[in-house]
């Protein structure tokens, strides 16, 4: 058996679509045993000052005074990152990142990990997994119905994905919701 890096399902919540721009405001992260969550955290991470722009506030329903009262300084959310990785993902190995649309999501953690002086390779792989390209590939195969959106909400619904509306479009609920999605997609290609 050849050995795997280990997955970590990701999304997150920002205040526009620029990476070099908006701020980074939250992280979901999910860790899965097999079919299993073993861990679920998400991180609430404070600017001075919030760049985002009202689109970005909206789609997320994120109100940045609510926000701001729960969210941690970037250092610190850097380490409670780590502290929540650390007994689930050894330090040695590389993590495979898993999304839907996981490059938007993997362009706004590193240029979160360089703002606080890290360098995303060391702790993460190149790799990746992309939901939608599962998706689109299943669709293309005939496995998926050509009426299906590939978006985050037409695949949740096709594969009765079921999160509840409040956590829809928060970090933690969007990873959980990919999660689900990824081993439906898995049961779908068999």
């Amino acid at each position: 058996m050849v050995h795997q890096a280990p997955f970590l399902f990701l999304d997150t919540e920002t205040g526009g679509v620029d990476p070099e721009r908006h701020s980074l405001l939250s992280i979901g992260m999910v860790v899965g045993r097999g079919r299993e969550v073993v861990a679920q955290t998400e991180i609430f991470i404070r600017h001075d000052p919030y760049v985002v722009t009202a689109g970005g506030l909206e789609v997320n329903r994120i109100d940045l005074v609510t926000h701001h009262k729960r969210a941690m300084e970037p250092m610190a959310a850097f380490e409670a990152m780590q502290v929540f990785l650390e007994p689930h993902i050894p330090a040695q190995e590389k993590i495979i990142l898993v999304g839907h649309n996981i490059s938007f999501d993997r362009a706004f953690l590193d240029a979160f990990l360089k703002s606080v002086g890290q360098d995303p390779g060391t702790r993460f792989s190149h790799r990746s997994i992309d939901t939608h390209a599962i998706a689109a590939i299943l669709k293309d195969a005939g496995r998926i119905p050509s009426s299906v959106a590939l978006n985050s909400s037409g695949l949740f619904d096709h594969f009765q994905v079921n999160i509840p509306p409040a956590d829809r479009h928060t970090a933690l609920g969007d990873a959980l919701g990919t999660y689900q999605l990824y081993w439906r997609m898995v049961d779908c290609a068999r």
